[in-house]
């Protein structure tokens, strides 16, 4: 441990380091006051249902009929009052005949299709019978607040902890050559294990940047905008939707969130997607050594794989394109659809989950057969 203490007192000294944490905090608030346009709706309509609860029954509408009559109040109770099961004859056939219908020239892509939107007619048929679309969460601006929240928001927080995390893995494992000193530090067995402490040291410290970087954001966004009221409330209430490739559909998730809970989720896996992202770079740098070079390889492997993905969407080829979607940089495109069905970008139930653990699995033993080549490989200075 004290190695990779010693480690981390190597990032904890530079400040340029220091200085770009700072300018993504400094960038996250500026992201934060961009969304002043909801956020005097989004507080209106938590001060106006405050102590109501979050399922819509006539207790709710009874409170909300109660408040200082206003434009937006009326606004508010005309929502509450159509509000119906939207999940109890829901249909989703159309999803499947549109999906299906772009992957067709794939037979195995169509049939992942289809398994998939077949284990979600269970799991509509369970939030009609839990009630899930009649919980209130935010109401009518639900869904503007809730894009803003996880498609950029926290898209940004999970940008900036998977870059600085690649570029602390990379200072790390490149440091000895950066610095003229491999032969001095890598001629002994001992040396060589150096590297396994550089990894973890790079692990741990990509973590804690990312928590670091969630929580302070969050915290300054929590400040401004009253979430008090709305943690117990089901994520799938009918006022949350995605829209994509300009079909709109309700957010279905694969087990019961609640808005705290998922918030929680997303940002676990987060936290383990920056892990496989720092695991990549420790890839790339152990085998180039080569800061800047490394740093190269490393972005033509992500932005050439999603580059591929792309090609085999437009060419047809739909079961390449099934297997893309589970590259890291597919999961964090879609960062706001984690835990759904996601349309078009899974072909599988869980698949960002999935993909995250494979992800972990195959970059954690790459990262082992590498470190095990290096200790065997002849220095060169």
């Amino acid at each position: 441990m004290r190695l990779v203490r010693y480690e981390w007192s190597k990032l904890a000294r530079l400040p340029a380091f220091w200085g770009v944490l700072i300018l993504c905090l400094a960038f996250n608030c500026l992201l934060i006051g961009s969304g002043v346009r909801w956020r005097w709706e989004w507080n209106e309509a938590a001060s106006m249902t405050s102590g109501l609860g979050q399922r819509v029954d006539t207790d709710f509408l009874d409170g909300l009929r109660q408040q200082p009559l206003s434009e937006y109040r009326d606004h508010l109770l005309s929502a509450a009052e159509g509000m119906t099961d939207i999940y109890a004859d829901y249909d989703l056939r159309s999803l499947v005949d549109y999906y299906t219908g772009y992957v067709k020239s794939s037979s195995g892509a169509a049939a992942l299709m289809e398994h998939k939107y077949d284990r979600l007619a269970e799991r509509v048929a369970h939030l009609s019978e839990t009630g899930a679309a009649m919980d209130w969460y935010g109401g009518p601006v639900t869904q503007n607040v809730h894009q803003f929240l996880y498609g950029i928001l926290m898209r940004a927080v999970l940008t900036e902890g998977a870059v600085l995390g690649m570029l602390s893995m990379l200072f790390l494992v490149g440091y000895e050559n950066q610095q003229r000193t491999t032969a001095g530090v890598y001629a002994s067995r001992t040396g060589r294990k150096l590297c396994r402490c550089k990894t973890l040291a790079g692990i741990i410290w990509s973590l804690a940047i990312y928590f670091l970087l969630a929580a302070v954001t969050l915290v300054v966004f929590l400040l401004l905008w009253d979430w008090s009221g709305i943690w117990g409330g089901s994520v799938s209430s009918q006022f949350n939707y995605i829209i994509d490739m300009l079909v709109r559909r309700p957010f279905f998730t694969w087990a019961d969130f609640t808005v705290g809970s998922y918030l929680v989720s997303v940002i676990g896996l987060g936290g383990l997607l920056t892990v496989v992202f720092a695991l990549l770079a420790a890839v790339c740098g152990t085998l180039v050594q080569n800061i800047y070079l490394s740093a190269l390889v490393l972005t033509l492997l992500l932005c050439g794989g999603e580059a591929v993905q792309a090609l085999c969407a437009q060419t047809g080829l739909w079961m390449g394109y099934a297997l893309l979607t589970f590259q890291p940089v597919s999961v964090w495109l879609y960062v706001n659809g984690w835990f759904t069905e996601l349309g078009l970008n899974a072909f599988v139930p869980w698949q960002e989950t999935i993909a995250t653990g494979l992800g972990l699995a195959v970059c954690g033993l790459g990262t082992a057969l590498t470190l095990r080549r290096f200790g065997r490989k002849d220095v060169k200075t």
